[in-house]
């Protein structure tokens, strides 16, 4: 039997990144077939050592370098930076996140190693940007959630902002950054440009807010937290029920709204002029919340999933990892794999977001030991060792995608976001839509042209068209642009009469090298294979709704719409996948990808913390009872603060004296044993939040930001949206394009080959 390998097959990708941003990202290209070497110093990466550890070694470590060779090389002397440019000199693709100018510092700059390897194409993914103010600082994830106006979007009504108590903006910026090489490759291959791609961690974490940046830029809407609820639509929120349960509910469009009425039986709320359309119910929010709020009490949970999805109204408990383990949706779609090592046992990770019908993508069920294959590195390199010697050009780069013809038939916000980013590489989209358009056009806000920000925002350097695809003319028109296309985006459920007639077996004898991408909501398998999904329930289904909020208080969601966002950029690498796999044997092929699946692998990092580890602390990993996170506040506003490695006791004890806490501070014998922890995320930050409440807020964040970064502790102010747009460090991103008298956001990438020029919707 022939054997199947992934799209990747034949690429080696070096990777020397640091702790998760850059070492994800190569393992996702390892999960679809490249050849990955991870290089470190000798004595590990600090990733190694956080908590929790299975056998001494970080259980986030050995997640996120799965799929790879693992070296550990001292570059500082001659053997070990001959090893390691012996790599760099065989690999495609190179990986790297440190601060900018690093890699240049110590021998391993873009210059340097594209003159003895032209075909390499040389990743970068900086904290906040390669240039600005800001680009020297350090960027942890909370510090990110803090400073991108995540937390500002995101928390109780009218409350503080609030952290994620786990790890987001860290597996969602690999995503991107993967997503961005394969841009790289694609450029390679097609036009013969090696380059030097980057993006940072900044960008890729304002990416993930794009609705709500949209809905500031184009709509000029406030960016404030809603709880569970959304600023898009209504009723889209957690309801508690008889049985002291909260079930998350979504009506997107008015069907589902018609729906929605129907199981409640409250049908006469349809013909109420306050909830008519969705823009009157989200101005009527209130009103409406408390009719429903009612009304769901009276009845258990389960009562009201049952006839929620008897009407097709998109609905979840909030569930946790207990509940998903041995859920049948997960099992059937292997969205939890239990992987083995010899040096941690076994643990969870999420599973693979994506399914290729010629190229499958592979977990690697055996964890190497960390340094295992240095000898080899310093003796052989790659097992493919052999240097690419594909003929380059000097001719200045194209867009990677350009002539690529994309036909998208979905609506709302992940399908069309994926064809944007594909337009954003040059690609030309067609979208399809119903007659009567994309129902997202009726999502609030509303810009001046009476559609949606997030609809202007996403469908932008589209072709848009209308037609009725189940008619005889509407058939012939859609099959002749299917004919010609190269990739087909669409979100049809299984079994809908859509998914029969345009099957890929179907359209392949029209079309053989047609890439066909499916989207769904809960996976391609599995009882919930045909239901429809939402933001708001997939974060309930995931488990994220568990890292926000309090104990026994309602549930709160991330603020922006993160799981539209994230299954968007990781479908952008299978689409991708697929790309260079047909560039490389002229095969089109069929790819799957579901928001649920996306967000389960994800949360990798918190599944395998899950796994028995021999050391942790606590609540550290499923954090579902402490409280939120609001960092430290100042008078003016808050920031928030982690120890760096610099900062020893004493040191601890100089800084506090300045800010006048010391006396009350050694009265706490929970605090003196936990200096270190006192500020930052966790329990011990928790306790110790009052006292610095007390004396913090007699200072501006200025005076405090000061202290805090003369005693090198990594400290940002938290940030709203309209804020970010006009710091400093924003405009060196490149992110904001305003050429055409009305600011987009854009793709959180630099390139060589730059932008297309924006193409406004035609009013």
């Amino acid at each position: 039997m022939k054997e199947h390998k992934g799209p990747l097959n034949g690429i080696k990708v070096l990777s020397i990144g640091t702790s998760i941003v850059g070492p994800w990202a190569a393992t996702l290209m390892g999960y679809l077939g490249a050849e990955v070497f991870k290089v470190e110093p000798p004595k590990g990466e600090f990733l190694r050592m956080l908590y929790p550890h299975q056998n001494k070694i970080a259980t986030a470590y050995s997640a996120t370098n799965l799929n790879q060779k693992s070296a550990g090389l001292n570059t500082k002397e001659e053997e070990g930076m001959n090893a390691m440019l012996g790599l760099a000199n065989q690999a495609d693709i190179l990986i790297e996140n440190f601060r900018p100018g690093v890699a240049e510092r110590i021998g391993l700059g873009y210059e340097t190693l594209h003159e003895s390897n032209p075909n390499l194409v040389f990743g970068s993914s900086s904290g906040y940007g390669d240039d600005g103010p800001m680009k020297n600082l350090a960027a942890l994830e909370p510090h990110l959630q803090a400073f991108s106006g995540m937390s500002g979007v995101t928390g109780c009504v009218d409350g503080d902002g609030q952290l994620i108590r786990f790890a987001h903006l860290d597996p969602t910026g690999a995503v991107f950054f993967c997503g961005l090489l394969m841009l790289g490759l694609i450029e390679r291959e097609r036009f013969g440009h090696s380059c030097w791609v980057k993006t940072s961690h900044l960008a890729n974490a304002i990416a993930n807010m794009n609705n709500k940046v949209s809905e500031v830029l184009l709509a000029n809407s406030p960016s404030e937290p809603l709880g569970s609820g959304s600023s898009t639509s209504v009723p889209n929120r957690c309801y508690l029920c008889e049985d002291k349960r909260y079930i998350a509910v979504s009506c997107e469009h008015q069907s589902q709204w018609l729906g929605f009425c129907s199981a409640l039986e409250l049908d006469h709320l349809t013909e109420d002029e306050r909830f008519l359309s969705n823009i009157d119910r989200v101005k009527n929010r209130d009103a409406l919340d408390t009719i429903l709020e009612n009304h769901f009490h009276q009845k258990p949970s389960r009562w009201w999933s049952l006839r929620l999805n008897n009407q097709n109204v998109p609905n979840s408990f909030d569930l946790s990892f207990d509940d998903l383990e041995f859920h049948q949706q997960i099992i059937e779609n292997n969205f939890l794999v239990e992987v083995d090592g010899e040096h941690t046992g076994p643990f969870y990770v999420g599973g693979l977001p994506w399914e290729f019908s010629k190229t499958p993508a592979k977990i690697n069920v055996s964890i190497p030991v960390p340094g295992k294959d240095t000898e080899k590195a310093m003796k052989e390199g790659f097992e493919n060792n052999s240097k690419n010697t594909k003929e380059l050009t000097s001719e200045s780069p194209e867009y990677p995608l350009k002539g690529i013809r994309v036909v998208d038939i979905t609506q709302g916000y992940t399908g069309p976001y994926l064809s944007f980013m594909l337009a954003e590489a040059g690609a030309e989209v067609t979208k399809v839509e119903p007659i009567g358009g994309d129902w997202s056009k009726q999502l609030s806000p509303q810009t001046k042209k009476g559609t949606s920000a997030l609809y202007e925002s996403f469908n932008r350097n589209k072709e848009i068209i209308e037609i009725d695809i189940q008619s005889e003319d509407g058939e012939r028109d859609f099959q002749s642009l299917l004919n010609q296309a190269d990739i087909l985006i669409e979100d049809w459920s299984k079994d809908s009469a859509e998914a029969i007639k345009y099957d890929y077996e179907k359209l392949k004898q029209e079309n053989p090298k047609l890439i066909h991408y499916s989207l769904s909501a809960f996976g391609h398998h599995g009882p919930m294979k045909n239901k429809t999904g939402s933001d708001l329930v997939i974060q309930a289904m995931s488990g994220y709704l568990r890292t926000l909020g309090d104990v026994g208080e309602e549930p709160v969601r991330v603020g922006a719409d993160v799981v539209s966002t994230c299954t968007a950029a990781m479908s952008f690498i299978a689409i991708l996948g697929a790309l260079y796999h047909l560039i490389q044997t002229g095969e089109g092929q069929k790819v799957s990808a579901s928001m649920l699946g996306t967000m389960m692998a994800l949360k990798t990092l918190q599944w395998s913390g899950f796994s028995n580890p021999d050391s942790w602390d606590g609540n550290f990993c499923k954090n579902e009872t402490d409280g939120s996170n609001f960092g430290q506040r100042t008078k003016d506003k808050s920031i928030f603060a982690t120890p760096s490695p610099a900062l020893v006791e004493d040191k601890f004890y100089e800084m506090i004296k300045e800010f006048g806490m010391y006396d009350e501070f050694m009265k706490d014998e929970i605090l003196v044993q936990n200096w270190w922890n006192s500020f930052g995320v966790g329990t011990k930050a928790s306790h110790a939040r009052p006292l610095w409440d007390k004396y913090l807020t007699q200072m501006s964040s200025d005076q405090v930001l000061e202290i805090f970064n003369r005693y090198e502790v990594w400290a940002v102010e938290f940030s709203n949206i309209q804020e970010l747009i006009n710091h400093p460090q924003i405009e060196h991103l490149g992110m904001f394009d305003s050429t055409t008298g009305q600011t987009y956001l854009r793709a959180p990438w630099k390139t060589p080959w730059g932008f297309p020029e924006i193409k406004p919707i035609k009013e």
